[in-house]
């Protein structure tokens, strides 16, 4: 009997319609609040038109917006970002952590200093 020799990444998220948990929640959150508040609210006459039907497409689209801002992140990096603005953060300075950085074995052009030989050429 062969054993399953498939690799388990465990950084996927599982998905379901091609999308993570946390969007299609959102998207289906998003589509009953708009449904549910279009048939609760009484009409909103603006100008001539019903803003009920407006404000409603507004929230439906919150679900979709959502999955579009998180298509190639994971689901933990609304948390991070969260994270950074909240938690205090405490810069130390230290040796640069990349010193490779800076051309140190560069050859560098030799510069002829001009202003020597400036004050031999000018003519008073």
């Amino acid at each position: 009997m062969l054993e399953d020799i498939t690799p388990l990444n465990l950084e996927d998220s599982p998905k379901l319609f091609g999308l993570r948990y946390d969007q299609l929640v959102t998207c289906l959150v998003s589509l009953i609040v708009s449904t549910q508040l279009y048939s609760w609210l009484n009409p909103i006459p603006f100008l001539g038109h019903d803003l009920r039907l407006d404000v409603s497409i507004l929230i439906g689209l919150v679900g979709p917006a959502y999955c579009l801002l998180t298509m190639h992140q994971n689901a933990g990096s609304w948390e991070t970002i969260i994270n950074f603005y909240v938690n205090p953060q405490v810069f130390i300075p230290g040796p640069d952590p990349n010193p490779t950085r800076f051309l140190t074995d560069e050859d560098l052009p030799e510069f002829i200093d001009f202003d020597d030989n400036l004050e031999d050429s000018v003519l008073i």
